[in-house]
């Protein structure tokens, strides 16, 4: 009988390991799969764009183009299923995503391998699998999943170092910008550490290749979206008035323009959100309200780096700081590390600047895990000798990171009921009136709209190119009490609204709706199946008045 050699065995044992650690990350994303609920959230575009892309054979003109690769590749994969009914395709788009997110530990272990053994590389594999945050993304079907697989991926192949890698590096940079335009930064690490590690005449001609392949994979996708943009036009600084987006180069010069603005110029429009401006009559941009951008930009960096290393990552990172401590051994850094940590510092630069226009969003620090996770597993060489040799240790170590992940899961996760009964209600809401009050989960609206009017697709804005519709959702902000939502909301039309248990305007409505005789309920969920609070009121002007 042929003796297998203990080599060997570890190149086949790797493979075993890492589909395993694939078919945990897809169990556990599985069960948490909402397969009755609508896409709502940034996938909703991602989805109108990849259909209409699917239906017209082309890129869909009219609609904003940055951001689009991700809609690009589902246009792909939509043009293979059957699209009658637009759930089954929503399904498609978040099993699409799911499938990327848990083949993201592949190119992870890879570079995971170049700062520890292979035991502790496949712990590191694990706790990108489960991490919870990248868990629950995957299942809103946005483009960011396929963005942190680009972004590791990219990372994998320019530490490989070879020829062949170093060209499939850049393709998958390319591709990254592509389905995300702040992926372009990452030219700037690159290009630095390649210099500094290689040096020599042909290392210059190589580099020139390498990006002169980028250019022919995104100069021509960047023009042919500028063509069916051509509706969009924008005034930028340095290179003014341009119509149409190539959805990377372009948005920058937006970005700058914005800077110069709010920060420099003193506009008046005070940006909110990441999409939207509101003017703001005889009211300009002081000195504090720029100090406040600033330090509000601080604290939610602050806040969303702390948040990134729960559940279990905090465990790990002090973990390796006290057994260090302990073994008396410092963190040796080296060019790997160096590489790490520059393009991870420089892909912090995007949420910066979306903290500091007021974006609660921890998705932006998100490319950072990458690091952490290297250091949650790079311990000292007397405990990662004692994880080699005491099963136990390792095991414990697998089983608490998937248990906190878990917890960690069920507590954050979307309420799938209080999702589901929004989305009916919102069904019945379009059937009774094309206005009504923003209430929580209203953004259900645009996907019951699309349901109902389905094979029709929602048409593009023609200054913006994003998603427009006739369906005005009026806010209740800045209102007291219900007599000057009506008063204000009359001017509108608005004439139907929804209450549910989350809008404090409407508690004493809820609580005694007779008190409120111009208030006439036309639904009540408690006479339904709903475990929610919905109810529906329509306004008696008439009584109102009088």
């Amino acid at each position: 009988m042929e003796v297998v050699s203990k080599a060997d065995s570890i190149k086949w044992r790797i493979p075993f390991f890492l589909s395993l650690i694939i078919i945990l990350g897809l169990s556990i994303r599985f069960y948490n799969f909402p397969s009755d609920i609508p896409i709502v959230t940034d996938g909703f575009f991602s989805f109108v764009y990849a259909v209409k892309t699917t239906f017209d054979g082309n890129l869909p003109a009219g609609y904003a183009a940055t951001n689009t690769g991700w809609a690009n590749v589902l246009s792909l994969i939509f043009w293979l299923v059957d699209k009658s009914d637009p759930m089954h395709i929503m399904n498609i788009q978040r099993i699409t995503s799911i499938v990327i997110s848990a083949l993201t530990i592949i190119p992870a272990y890879t570079i995971f391998r170049k700062f520890t053994n292979s035991k502790l590389s496949l712990l590191g594999c694990i706790l990108i699998a489960v991490e919870p945050r990248l868990l629950l993304i995957s299942l809103e079907g946005i483009n960011y999943t396929l963005y942190f697989f680009l972004f590791v991926s990219s990372i994998a192949l320019f530490l490989h170092r070879t020829n062949l890698s170093l060209i499939f590096c850049f393709i998958c940079l390319s591709f990254g910008i592509l389905v995300r335009y702040e992926a372009l930064l990452m030219i700037v690490p690159f290009t630095i550490m390649y210099f500094i590690k290689m040096r020599d005449k042909k290392s210059i001609l190589r580099f020139c290749l390498l990006i002169g392949i980028m250019g022919l994979i995104l100069i021509p996708i960047g023009t042919y979206r500028i063509q069916e943009t051509q509706n969009i036009c924008n005034e930028y600084v340095i290179i003014g008035k341009t119509c149409g987006e190539d959805g990377f180069l372009l948005t920058y010069f937006s970005n700058l323009t914005f800077i110069k603005n709010q920060l420099i110029s003193e506009d008046d429009t005070i940006e909110i959100g990441s999409q939207e401006s509101i003017p703001i009559q005889g009211q300009k941009i002081e000195d504090d309200d720029k100090s406040i951008s600033y330090s509000g930009s601080v604290t939610r960096f602050l806040k969303f780096m702390g948040l990134m290393l729960l559940p279990f990552f905090i465990f790990f990172l002090a973990l390796n700081i006290i057994t260090r401590l302990k073994n008396n051994q410092k963190f040796q850094i080296n060019f790997n590390h160096a590489m790490l940590f520059f393009v991870s510092g420089i892909m912090l630069l995007p949420a910066a600047y979306a903290y500091a226009r007021g974006i609660d969003e921890i998705r932006y620090i998100l490319v950072c895990i990458l690091l952490v996770s290297v250091f949650s597993i790079s311990f000292s060489k007397y405990f990662s000798q004692k994880i080699e040799q005491d099963k136990k240790i390792f095991v414990s170590l697998i089983i608490f990171s998937i248990i906190f992940s878990i917890g960690f899961i069920e507590v954050e996760k979307r309420d799938h009921v209080f999702d589901m009964e929004s989305f009916n209600i919102s069904k019945k809401i379009i059937s009774l009136t094309d206005i009504t009050n923003a209430y929580d989960n209203a953004g259900y609206v645009k996907t019951a709209i699309l349901f109902k009017e389905w094979p029709e697709l929602p048409k593009a804005n023609l200054i913006n190119g994003k998603i427009d519709s006739s369906f005005q959702k009026i806010s209740t902000k800045n209102f007291t009490t219900i007599d000057e939502f009506i008063i204000h909301s009359k001017q509108t039309g608005l004439k139907i609204f929804v209450v549910d248990k989350n809008e404090r305007l409407f508690d004493e409505l809820r609580k005694n709706p007779d008190a409120y005789p111009y208030l006439e309920m036309i639904f009540d969920s408690k006479n339904d199946t709903y475990q929610n609070e919905f109810l529906i009121f329509e306004i008696n002007f008439q009584k109102f008045e009088r």
